[in-house]
């Protein structure tokens, strides 16, 4: 009877809380029940509050997310919505355990057309948060199916029995690509190979961002084009902007994750070459150069400080090599991490920029010489801490192989060798112990 009335109350907390007019109203009447329960129900709202953590633990932990997600008997499609809400979106090993699942899931109804109402819920949550951008990127395909299958059916779906034996993981060692001996074989299932490669289509929204400019297949470059650029006379250069080179929907990008992104018009009028150039000195004559809007003297400091990392860029991946054949705390291989994952959101120049791809094989070294130090780490520890210095790196590298493999610059065996890398790491880390606290 009071378990009931429990529900009600909670169901008619969540109709006044969505009717509120304004996020402020809605966390002040949140607020007020809140207080109502911890101080007239404390034991109650104790319990919750455990609860809720245990939840929220639980849905960053990949061992519990398979547990549950293998259960017929525990409601997974109720769970799994409820972890898409909990999983920190810096939890990469849990997200992919995530976008594993969701893909069966997706291509379980879009096949049989059975519980499509449980799957547009989830695909509806997935689509309009923004901390699940990775799992819509690696699904949206899926998701577009799905959507559209709702609205081409009316018919009710049942749910029994939807999640059984659809999260069955195949047992392949990524160890034996190095040829190195597999682990002893435990009931723990291998990471899945579900990083995918987001460059195979254009980025929507950022023109002239296309793979026919030197992504995933490397179509020749024009060397004609470039030497023109660099050898003809000065109205060429004057023309030479990113827009031509086909660089504006990665500095596009670039300036969304500086927060730079009212300036676009500024660098659409130059060439890639000039944008790395910037400085303190320069920067007023290259605004004159556009001749069209101001730009704040804080944005214009914050131009020069990027633009010196974008230039800096070659050098501090050769420091980075001769480094990491040292020997590197756990802190400053977290530092190295946190730098790699940056620089990766700066545009890499393309093959109407440079001639190469120097800087592509560079990063793609460092990752691997990170891996090797990352392994050594992991070989020295007993169990691994989520929130210590060494699993934070691990995320942060998962987090640098997603930008790479999304990288329209890197070449397909880059791509290919990146993603060992991953599965190395995955491999390694699924086999020992771990504590998510």
């Amino acid at each position: 009877m009071f378990f009931s009335f429990l529900v009600d109350e909670m169901k008619q907390l969540a109709i006044t809380l969505m009717q509120c007019k304004s996020f402020k109203e809605r966390q002040e009447r949140l607020s007020e029940a809140l207080d109502h329960l911890s101080f007239n129900h404390s034991d109650l709202y104790t319990v919750w509050f455990r609860e809720m953590k245990k939840r929220e633990l639980e849905s960053n932990d990949p061992n519990k997310i398979t547990k549950w997600l293998n259960n017929p008997s525990s409601k997974s499609f109720v769970k799994l919505h409820e972890a898409l809400l909990l999983v920190k979106n810096n939890n990469i090993m849990a997200i992919e355990e995530y976008i594993k699942n969701l893909k069966c899931m997706l291509n379980q109804t879009i096949e049989n057309g059975t519980n499509i109402d449980v799957a547009v819920k989830i695909c509806h949550l997935i689509e309009k948060s923004t901390k699940l951008t990775i799992v819509h990127e690696n699904l949206k395909h899926l998701i577009h199916q799905v959507n559209q299958l709702n609205k081409r059916s009316q018919r009710h779906m049942p749910t029994e029995n939807f999640w059984t034996n659809h999260f069955e993981s195949p047992q392949v060692d990524p160890l034996q690509q190095f040829n190195t001996q597999p682990a002893q074989h435990m009931n723990t299932p291998v990471w899945p190979n579900v990083l995918q490669p987001t460059n195979l289509k254009s980025v929507s929204g950022l023109p002239h961002f296309s793979m026919e400019c030197s992504g995933y297949n490397h179509l020749e470059m024009i060397a004609k084009t470039n030497r023109a650029a660099i050898l003809g006379d000065s109205q060429s250069l004057v023309e030479l902007t990113i827009i031509n080179q086909e660089m504006d929907g990665a500095v596009a990008k670039w300036l969304h994750y500086l927060k730079l992104h009212k300036y676009q018009w500024f660098f659409n009028s130059l060439s890639y070459l000039e944008i790395e150039f910037i400085d303190e000195d320069n920067i007023d004559d290259f605004i004159a150069k556009v001749n069209k809007n101001s730009i704040t003297k804080g944005a214009q400091r914050k131009i020069c400080i990027s633009t010196k990392t974008l230039r800096d860029r070659p050098q501090k991946l050769n420091d980075l090599l001769l480094a990491l054949d040292l020997e590197v705390t756990p802190n400053e291989l977290c530092e190295f991490m946190s730098y790699m994952r940056d620089i990766l959101h700066y545009p890499i120049p393309n093959k109407n920029c440079v001639v190469g791809d120097q800087l592509q094989q560079d990063i793609v070294l460092v990752m691997e010489k990170l891996l090797n130090q990352l392994l050594e780490k992991l070989g020295m520890v007993r169990s691994l801490i989520a929130q210590s210095l060494l699993g934070m790196s691990i995320n942060k590298y998962l987090e640098c192989i997603l930008l790479i493999i999304g990288n329209q610059t890197f070449m397909k065996q880059q791509i290919d060798k990146s993603l060992l890398f991953a599965e190395t790491l995955k491999y390694k880390v699924q086999r020992m112990p771990r504590n998510f606290n």
